[in-house]
């Protein structure tokens, strides 16, 4: 047998638990959770706010979670022309280097703007080639 390889070629008992799938002790956890989880929750949210420190710790970031796409506010960003964008993302720029949004938010940002700009493009490039197919023949 390979070194690294739970399993050789040919083995007559399979290659093991399908991936995906939950082993009996996971399963057994969301029974339990099911049928006791508001009973425990319950206990537990007492405990923590009678001051138990371990439990608040380990409850916080589940009753208190980030808030995940929160609105990004950079102010109006002007979109209509490719100058607009241009100007646009100076500011996301601008705001991402002082640390008035994160990097992350920078980076949406700009693929937003960036799929603004491809549309203006697009725009642009149509109707100049109508003009041209509409031109008469020299």
């Amino acid at each position: 047998m390979k070194r690294g390889r739970p399993f050789e070629a040919g083995n007559k008992f399979g290659g093991g638990r399908p991936r995906g799938s939950r082993n009996k002790r996971s399963l057994l956890a969301q029974q339990l959770l099911d049928s006791h989880g508001e009973a425990v929750v319950g206990r537990a949210l007492v405990a923590a706010g009678k001051g138990n420190v371990p439990m608040l710790r380990a409850l916080l970031p589940y009753v208190v979670s980030r808030r995940r796409d929160a609105p990004v506010n950079v102010g109006p960003l002007p979109v209509h022309t490719a100058e607009d964008l241009a100007q646009s993302s100076e500011v996301v720029m601008q705001r991402a280097a002082s640390g008035k949004i994160t990097l992350q938010e920078a980076q949406d940002l700009s693929a937003l703007i960036e799929g603004r700009r491809l549309v203006i493009e697009t725009r642009d490039l149509d109707g100049r080639l109508r003009v041209l197919e509409d031109a008469p023949p020299k």
